[in-house]
């Protein structure tokens, strides 16, 4: 398995998410709350939060060769790098200086 290209932090749909660039893919986990945890929490007076926690973390992926172009948008505080591929767009918002690197290293992988 290939180590990371680029790691970063980046807000995605209302939630924060771990960003991973590899050579062939991109990769993202978000954490939240889980609301079906937290009813089983409740109608167990809150052990099986003890057991188990409340949060999920989804972790979804687009490989490389599916992305079909990278454009950015420059904001007051962030840039927003939209992904685009067939069927879905993926925005995420970072730092300026990363979302020049993370550009970069994508059109350089997808120019093979």
């Amino acid at each position: 398995m290939s180590s990371a290209l680029l790691e970063f932090t980046s807000h995605i749909n209302g939630k924060n998410a771990k960003v991973q660039v590899f050579p062939d893919r991109l990769e993202w986990t978000k954490a939240g709350l889980s609301g079906g945890k937290m009813l089983a929490g409740a109608m167990t007076m809150g052990l099986s939060m003890l057991a188990t926690g409340i949060s999920n973390k989804d972790t979804e992926m687009i490989p490389v060769k599916a992305i079909t172009s990278v454009t950015s948008k420059k904001g007051m505080a962030n840039t927003t790098v939209s992904v685009i591929t067939a069927g879905n767009t993926i925005d995420f918002k970072i730092g300026h200086g990363e979302a020049d690197r993370l550009k970069k290293t994508l059109l350089q992988l997808m120019a093979g």
